[in-house]
This record gives C-alpha cells, structure tokens and sequence, in this order.
C-alpha cells in the first residue's frame, strides 16, 4: 500500500474551510484510492511552533495507481485552485507496511 500524505498552510486572507471543502472534491472521483481522511489543526501547538493548518491522507494500492491521481486532470485543477490559497505545503509519499 502507497501512503499518500499532504499538508498545508493557509495564505494569510484565505480560509482554511474553503481548502478543505476543495479538497473535499476529490473524494469521489478516484476509485482506486483505498483510504480517505482529511482533517484541519486543532488545538493549541504549544511549544511546537505554527502547525500546518491540516492534513489530507490518502492509500493506493500501487505507485501507479498514485500517479494516476497525480497527473489526473481534475486533480491538477483542484491543485491550481489551491495554489493561491496556502502559503506551504508539503508531501510525503512512502510505503506503508501492513500490519
């Protein structure tokens, strides 16, 4: 399994609701994405700095399948609409062992 993981950071004068409800989109288009959970920040970071406002996980069964998704069409639109309204992001994908 293929652990898909991506957070951001808001841009200032954006909502963190709006990213999410565009993220939201691309839930049900994709069959072979065998895991969903998105979720925002919550809580106070403490001593651990400014966190990233969310997280969007995501499972595939194979690296082809996560490429798929990746040059997707649709998927490349909600990216470009998601540009503007963060100020980082990251992504991480790797291997996730069954346990």
């Amino acid at each position: 399994m293929i652990r898909h993981v991506f957070s951001w950071r808001v841009a200032e004068g954006h909502s963190n609701d709006d990213v999410i409800e565009l993220l939201n989109t691309l839930r049900e288009p994709y069959p072979y994405i065998k895991y969903w959970e998105l979720g925002a920040h919550e809580g106070d970071p403490g001593d651990n700095g400014q966190p990233f406002s969310g997280v969007l996980i995501n499972d595939f069964e194979s690296w082809d399948d996560l490429q798929k998704y990746s040059i997707d069409e649709f998927h490349l639109e909600v990216v470009a609409k998601l540009k503007p309204k963060l100020a980082e992001r990251a992504v991480v994908d790797f291997v996730r062992e069954e346990s």
